[in-house]
């Protein structure tokens, strides 16, 4: 009898660990999809129709991650590529209103299921007229979940930097930090709760396969986002 009790017992455990491997690996699954959902959908649109054209990384690049969008997030978005065009900014005098944001305020997702073009270049935003650089881009979505409106940059580039893994899985900079010579005049983007803003990540051709990520650092905290694929020349 205690034989058979012992028998019961091993079952009832191996069971038991069978169904907490499925149900993690359903919540895996969801939680996944749950970030993802929201752009699945969604359509980016814009009023060019130049040819678009996979880029190639300099390791002396310098980076910019321009806002193309901040505001709600709907079913479909027209893009900007001046970002002098774009609102949700305060001036100088009014900076230090809206926090940093903390590791879990932003949730940043590489989309790779779309294109789009990139920003026009930092200098010629007030200058030129309003087009897009000829460089296929993914779009990068900042999604603010927390209750506070909060600082994501400042002049006309979000704080981002674009990484890949090496062939030990290490993570690298491969970009070099886009620096103001001056912050006088310079105005900040904001970010309300559950708003997005979106940025983008240039298309790179090449022969060695690697994995890209973008990290954001604003103040103390990182933040990184979902890991894509991609191709780099070394």
């Amino acid at each position: 009898m205690k034989h058979f009790t012992n028998i019961i017992l091993l079952l009832l455990i191996l069971t038991s660990c069978q169904n907490k491997k499925e149900n993690n690996g359903i919540a895996k699954t969801e939680i996944k999809e749950h970030i993802s959902e929201p752009y699945s959908n969604l359509t980016l649109y814009d009023n060019f129709d130049n040819e678009l054209i996979l880029d190639t990384i300099s390791k002396r690049r310098e980076s910019q991650f321009s806002p193309v969008y901040i505001g709600q997030l709907t079913d479909s978005i027209e893009l900007c590529y001046k970002t002098s065009k774009i609102g949700h900014r305060i001036q100088d005098i009014d900076w230090g209103k809206y926090r940093n944001p903390k590791a879990t305020d932003l949730n940043i997702f590489i989309d790779t299921t779309k294109t789009i073009g990139f920003p026009m270049w930092i200098w010629e935003y007030y200058k030129a007229p309003e087009h897009r650089v000829n460089k296929k881009s993914y779009p990068i979505f900042i999604k603010n979940q927390s209750s506070d409106t909060l600082s994501i940059g400042f002049g006309d580039v979000l704080p981002m930097l674009t990484e890949v893994q090496d062939s030990i899985g290490n993570w690298k900079q491969i970009e070099r930090q886009f620096i103001y010579g001056c912050g006088t005049g310079l105005t900040e983007f904001y970010l309300p709760p559950n708003q997005i803003a979106i940025s983008a990540l240039r298309q790179n051709y090449g022969t060695n396969k690697t994995k890209f990520r973008v990290r954001f650092r604003l103040g103390d905290n990182e933040i990184y986002s979902n890991e894509i694929n991609g191709k780099i020349n070394n």
